[in-house]
């Protein structure tokens, strides 16, 4: 194990393959909201819902790769001018339409990639306010470019076509991208533990999602201007109880509810109505606006409560469990190991004559040492096991379930792969270790052990394995009467 290994390093490194295929998905799925936008055209005119552009924006900035070369833009070039094809418009439809959809995404890209990561997925101060200035950006990008087809292609005024235009992709915008921007990953997805979801899902946990429902039923029985922001306090609600991804979720179900709702009959999208759809769309524009400012501040100050957290559980040198949650842990475990009458195991383990690395080659060296030999530990052991840092160069390790004999071939093979490793240092070349272990066995541990106990023990046991030579394993048989 090299000592350079701990530093950080890209997490991904993507192939022109898989860029290639990404590329690909993308214009299918920007393909597939074509279709949909364009079965919500009324007849003679625009979609009163284009998700198409936001989408595509979305995943660009999911994946940057793709902007950064042409796969992405050519394969959302594809999906949108087959998608029209398809759909029967004529040639000057498909160029002009085509060329003011992807207009739109490439303004909303160049005022995004000039933001930082997490302001762009929406966990930042200011994330709510940069999203709503990005679709602004992005949609009169869009307009500015298609508006003048509007009258050649379904007749009308030009004014009246931009202002159509801009508050559909606006009002778009707002709805699409947080959901695209802050959806899980497949990894993420892979980690949920379902389980623990399914518990959660009780009648206080699911009471601001049936606020919502009852607010939007309300909405639809009462009807009338007052009735777009009955939802508003039930979806701030939601964004200080439910994640980031979940309240963009709700935003866009209720967005485009009101949206269809109106296009059936209450509000028509038609020029004849222009001054009732722009303030539908405005009005559905900024409904999201405060729960999303409001889910994003929670996703701030959730991440930096986990990362104290985090700190306050853990070895800030290490990673592995600090002293204290170690104790608590094993304190849980051995009370789950008594009431089951299953055997366990502790041991003691210290890096044989550290201090002599510390004197020769500094304290950042033995940093390094710690961390390269922590990274060694952790691959020998199982998934049950509990490993913490009991100070300086001092470890512990609970093993439950697991029996005398089978305790020991894990510390003698700890043992050996720790002398078997070389571990570099840049400066100063190869360096070899040793480690002292000291290990005490319960069969079924009393309910009335303590880790403390436990530890004393194999603290005993790992002092006689280092005055008896170092580099071995020493066993100390454990009576809960001698603690």
């Amino acid at each position: 194990m090299e000592f350079q290994s701990v530093h950080s390093k890209p997490e991904h490194t993507h192939t022109a393959l898989t860029v290639s295929y990404a590329a690909a998905a993308l214009g299918i799925m920007v393909f597939a909201a074509c279709i949909w936008g364009t079965l919500s055209r009324p007849v003679a005119f625009l979609a009163s819902f284009w998700p198409a552009n936001a989408l595509m924006l979305g995943l660009l900035l999911r994946r940057p790769e793709l902007a950064q070369t042409y796969l992405g833009w050519m394969w959302g070039a594809i999906g949108f001018v087959t998608s029209s094809i398809l759909m029967g418009d004529s040639a000057a439809a498909v160029v002009w339409l085509s060329f003011s959809n992807l207009a739109g995404v490439y303004a909303g890209w160049q005022f995004f990639k000039r933001l930082d990561r997490n302001t762009v997925l929406l966990r930042g101060t200011l994330s709510a306010l940069c999203l709503l200035c990005g679709c602004i950006v992005a949609a009169a990008g869009e307009a500015l470019v298609g508006f003048r087809a509007t009258p050649i292609l379904f007749g009308g005024i030009a004014k009246d076509a931009f202002l159509m235009w801009f508050t559909s992709a606006l009002m778009c915008g707002m709805l699409v991208l947080p959901v695209v921007l802050t959806a899980p990953s497949f990894a993420q997805i892979r980690r949920i533990q379902w389980n623990t979801c399914i518990e959660r899902f009780n009648v206080l946990h699911l009471a601001p999602l049936i606020a919502v429902v009852a607010c939007e039923v309300a909405a639809a029985m009462l009807g009338g201007p007052g009735s777009l922001v009955f939802s508003v306090p039930a979806l701030i609600w939601c964004a200080l109880r439910y994640s980031l991804f979940s309240t963009a979720l709700l935003c866009f179900a209720v967005g485009l509810t009101k949206s269809y709702t109106a296009s059936l009959g209450l509000i028509t999208f038609t020029p004849d109505h222009m001054v009732d759809a722009i303030s539908l769309r405005l009005g559905i524009t900024l409904l999201s606006l405060g729960p999303l400012a409001v889910a994003s501040s929670q996703a701030v100050r959730n991440e930096l409560l986990n990362k104290l957290h985090y700190a306050a559980r853990h070895d800030g040198l290490t990673g592995v469990l600090g002293r204290n949650t170690f104790l608590e842990q094993c304190a849980s475990w051995l009370h789950r190991l008594a009431n089951e009458r299953r055997p366990a195991a502790v041991l003691m383990i210290d890096l044989d004559n550290f201090k002599k690395v510390n004197d020769t080659y500094g304290h950042a060296a033995g940093d390094e040492l710690l961390r390269g030999f922590t990274q060694l530990i952790q691959k020998q052991l199982r998934h049950s096991d509990v490993l913490g840092r009991m100070g300086g160069e001092e470890f512990a390790i609970l093993m439950p379930n697991v029996s005398h004999s089978e305790a020991l071939v894990q510390a003698e093979r700890l043992c050996e792969a720790t002398r078997n490793q070389t571990f570099t240092y840049a400066e100063y070349g190869e360096l070899r270790i040793t480690v002292s272990i000291g290990m005490v066995h319960q069969d079924a541990p009393p309910k009335n052990t303590l880790i403390e106990h436990l530890l004393r023990e194999a603290d005993h046991a790992l002092y006689e394995a280092k005055g008896t030579g170092r580099n071995r394993v020493v066993v100390r048989p454990y009576s809960p009467y001698a603690s």
